[in-house]
């Protein structure tokens, strides 16, 4: 058993076993130590009020520094586009999507991005320089940058993909995606998804996309997804307001685009067993929360990981990791259920394959590690952690210098 190391202002803590890699690189504080050894996580959450989720973790690794800043006034948009098709009686027809790539890989890599060029939210916000360096990098001849459903369906298959498959995703639907992203990803012919809170949408805030924006979206092919209604905490609700969120966003997309998404990402990642089921009675095959790692053909389907990126973890070294990264393979995770009944949790796995050096990284709460045998691993903290989000980051190093990842997010009660 080894206790918790620091690593940088972030205090980080890093349980390992065996030989490590060199010196760990701190993803809280973007400082770089001689090596790349990923560790603790960002937490880029909505921010259409002051973030919730910075201001629980603000001190704890794996999140960015607090965000303090007001929510935004919705101001009703004041004309819509001329030619806006009327979804009741003529559903919005994509550009069908080329035919996906074929390959051995059973894994990808998703990026989650919410807003561009916003530098007043540096919690959710890329900025322009940092997202083109980011695309320059995907179309430097080494990923493949496929739509989320074509990877979704290829990994739900067994597999199939071309090796560093990247999949983009972004969340909340934020003006600066329609005026500041999407040329850019137009210029590159590469897809992306955009995960939609209806209700958003339908207040009129100036700093959101329009349903004309979306429906132009839509035409040139982009993917869209659910995101509930309100943005809500999905697992405060009780399990009646969760499906009324759900089957309120299904009626208003149905409205305004002629179809119902079926891809779904839950509000801040926050699940649980019952918020899962009820996604997943909705219609929607595939739901994404904002833990880290590469999903795989063993991945939970209704919880898939995604790296979140924002301007204080957009740096390129810590870019070019993530989208380089491969699953570390586990089974029978503890707590089962995202949300935990227990505090501090009990957190385990079981290795599927042999790995001699595991290093895990809890955002929150002073832990010890222990091997049990060969493939069981155990955390135990030393008190409870905060309410809110609490995540933990568990990496090996995997073939071809690429670190094998696997991380949780557990909502606290």
């Amino acid at each position: 058993m080894l206790r918790g190391m620091v690593f940088g202002m972030s205090f980080a803590v890093g349980l390992t076993f065996g030989v490590g890699q060199g010196s760990a690189q701190s993803v809280e504080t973007e400082t770089t130590a001689p090596a790349t050894m990923p560790v603790a996580e960002p937490s880029a959450q909505s921010d259409s009020a002051a973030d919730p989720d910075m201001s629980a973790q603000s001190a704890a690794p794996g999140a960015p520094a607090s965000e303090t800043a007001a929510p935004e006034v919705p101001q009703p948009e004041a004309s819509a586009v001329d030619q806006a098709v009327d979804p009741a009686v003529d559903p919005i027809v994509a550009e069908k999507p080329a035919a996906a790539p074929a390959g051995d890989a059973t894994s990808a890599v998703v990026f989650m991005y919410h807003r561009f060029g916003e530098d007043e939210y540096p919690s959710t916000n890329i900025k322009i320089d940092q997202f083109k360096e980011h695309i320059a990098e995907l179309t430097s001849g080494g990923y493949t940058v496929m739509g989320l459903p074509q990877i979704v369906t290829a990994i739900e298959n067994g597999g199939g993909l071309p090796d560093r498959t990247i999949g983009i995703t972004i969340d909340d639907a934020y003006r600066s995606v329609y005026e500041q992203a999407w040329p850019i990803f137009k210029a590159h012919n590469m897809p992306f998804t955009v995960f939609v809170s209806t209700q958003q949408i339908d207040d009129g805030f100036s700093n959101y996309m329009t349903w004309d924006m979306v429906r132009d979206l839509v035409k040139a092919g982009v993917t869209i997804g659910g995101h509930s209604q309100h943005h809500s905490h999905l697992p405060d609700l009780d399990i009646a307001a969760v499906k009324a969120e759900l089957d309120h966003s299904a009626k208003r997309f149905k409205e305004e685009l002629g179809f119902v998404p079926d891809i779904f990402a839950y509000p801040y990642g926050e699940a649980n067993a019952d918020v899962i089921s009820a996604v997943k009675e909705a219609g929607y095959k595939a739901a994404f929360g904002q833990q880290s790692g590469a999903m795989s053909t063993e991945s939970d389907f209704m919880y898939l990981p995604r790296f979140a990126l924002n301007e204080h973890y957009g740096a390129m070294d810590r870019f070019k990791l993530a989208a380089n990264s491969l699953p570390l393979r586990v089974s029978d995770v503890t707590p089962g259920d995202y949300t935990l009944t227990r505090n501090p949790p009990a957190f385990g796995f079981t290795l599927k394959e042999p790995t001699a050096n595991i290093a895990c990284y809890p955002s929150d709460g002073d832990a010890t590690m222990s091997r049990l045998g060969d493939e069981r691993v155990e955390i135990r903290l030393d008190g409870p952690v905060a309410s809110g989000r609490w995540r933990i980051n568990c990496t090996a190093m995997g073939p071809d210098s690429r670190w094998q990842w696997f991380g949780m997010l557990y909502t606290v009660p």
